[in-house]
């Protein structure tokens, strides 16, 4: 039996994450959940209930060995004992996802049709750690994606005040500046890795405005690493799915909104910060 090859993509929220899964699944090979907004992580879910196997030990009233032995909760913990010596935990949470996968792929393919025999996907947004261990251990392959943070930080503040709630970490306290700094923290590893780093079979680059500016000569390059075929016009055509999600009035002006919308503070702040990742990835500052 053969699982589903997962293809990762990872990156942040109002990136252009769910443009690319619509384009990953313009072909009937890749699986994934096709409910608006993508995010039903079965492999996550996987890869989170066989950690438990080695998880630390950390027992209260919540989860504990008579807990377990009632049956009573809906939520699974830590194997609840401090001693295993029949039971090596990390060789035995390796082998779990392995076989689990395994299984979960087998059930998919089955209910899209899909014959085993063939090289088939499964496409995720995933958490970074997620990508990293399934890259390693189930020949994983990951898709980076990387929008302009000053632009993530424009749709990040519009699509909450679109949706009446804050949401992508901002907190109530927060103002443009305040986030802006917290943006900068978390972003600079993410594209100093992208620096020091090379496309391979395993791993991808690609911006989202070069998806918007140069859609299907960015798709043609995707298909080709993928090995399967792509179709960015189709990926296009759901307007309903872009009528939920973007903000901007279409593709094209969500490309440097920043210039626009950001405060002059807030602009100086991105460029001390993150002024020379930005323009060794093809920004200007």
């Amino acid at each position: 039996m053969s699982s589903l090859v997962p293809v990762m993509v990872r990156t942040f929220g109002r990136t252009g994450s769910t443009l690319l899964m619509q384009i990953l699944g313009t072909s009937e090979r890749i699986l994934f959940e096709r409910q608006y907004p993508f995010e039903h992580r079965y492999l996550t879910y996987v890869y989170q209930l066989t950690q438990q196997i080695q998880a630390p030990v950390v027992t209260d009233d919540t989860w504990n060995n008579s807990v377990l032995f009632q049956g009573r909760k809906s939520v699974v913990g830590c194997l609840p004992y401090v001693k295993t010596p029949l039971l090596d935990r990390e060789r035995l949470a390796l082998k779990s996802i392995e076989s689990l996968w395994e299984v979960f792929s087998a059930e998919m393919l089955e209910s899209a049709g899909l014959s085993p025999d063939q090289t088939c996907f499964y496409a995720e947004k995933t958490p970074h750690k997620v990508s990293d261990f399934v890259t390693e251990h189930l020949g994983g392959r990951t898709v980076y994606l990387l929008r302009d943070p000053r632009d993530e930080l424009v749709s990040i503040r519009s699509f909450n005040q679109k949706r009446g709630f804050r949401s992508f970490g901002w907190s109530e306290s927060d103002t443009d500046l305040s986030y802006a700094r917290k943006m900068c923290t978390n972003r600079r590893t993410f594209m100093r890795d992208l620096l020091n780093s090379e496309i391979s079979d395993r791993r991808y680059h690609i911006r989202y405005e070069d998806l918007i500016t140069n859609g299907e000569k960015e798709v043609s390059r995707l298909s080709a690493w993928l090995g399967e075929p792509l179709n960015f016009a189709k990926a296009m055509k759901n307007k309903n799915v872009h009528q939920q999600h973007m903000t901007a009035r279409n593709f094209k002006s969500s490309v440097e909104r920043w210039r626009r919308e950001l405060g002059e503070d807030v602009q100086e702040l991105f460029a001390d910060e993150l002024g020379q990742e930005l323009v060794e990835l093809g920004y200007a500052v």
